[in-house]
């Protein structure tokens, strides 16, 4: 595979992981998980978790 479609590849697959992540934090905040809990659980930090959080409820106004 050439160099050009490895990097669309990899971005790719970066930006479905990223989705996932996202819908993971979301899930388990609707289930009451707290922003800590989920940080701990998914190995990110507190504000990264906040701001997915953040960012899927403004989707939703």
């Amino acid at each position: 595979m050439c160099n050009l479609s490895q990097g669309i590849e990899d971005k790719g697959i970066a930006i479905g992981k990223a989705a996932a992540e996202a819908e993971i934090i979301v899930t388990m905040h609707n289930n009451g998980f707290t922003a800590e809990q989920i940080a701990s659980a998914i190995n990110k930090d507190k504000e990264e978790v906040e701001a997915v959080i953040e960012r899927k409820e403004l989707e939703l106004v």
